[in-house]
């Protein structure tokens, strides 16, 4: 079952950074409200998952590439939301918990 839930995130955001518009700019938002409860790092897991199999499946100069570099920038903004809320000490085992830290600061929320 937990596999099945996770390959269904790591599609999810693989369709979203390969669509040729902007849908990249509100995938972590639109994570959370998907999969409010999973762990906030988890969702870091999916988007290095999926940006590893875009990068994996599509050759060097493919401008899917660019798609697997917003995965990983993504991913890399969510742990550091993550620890930023840490600091703070504020909750941080759900996914939705990361929208009281994005009033604080308003990244994810705007982009």
């Amino acid at each position: 079952m937990m596999a099945l839930r996770i390959e269904e995130r790591v599609a999810f955001a693989i369709e979203r950074l390969l669509r040729a518009d902007d849908s990249w700019r509100g995938l972590v938002r639109d994570m959370v409200d998907r999969w409010p409860e999973e762990p906030p790092l988890e969702l870091g897991f999916t988007l290095v998952s999926a940006a590893s199999a875009i990068e994996s499946s599509f050759a060097e100069g493919s401008p899917a590439r660019e798609a697997a570099m917003q995965g990983y920038r993504l991913a890399a903004l969510v742990s550091m939301d993550v620890h930023a809320m840490q600091l703070l000490g504020m909750a941080c085992d759900r996914a939705d918990h990361l929208l009281a830290y994005w009033d604080i600061d308003p990244f994810f929320a705007r982009l």
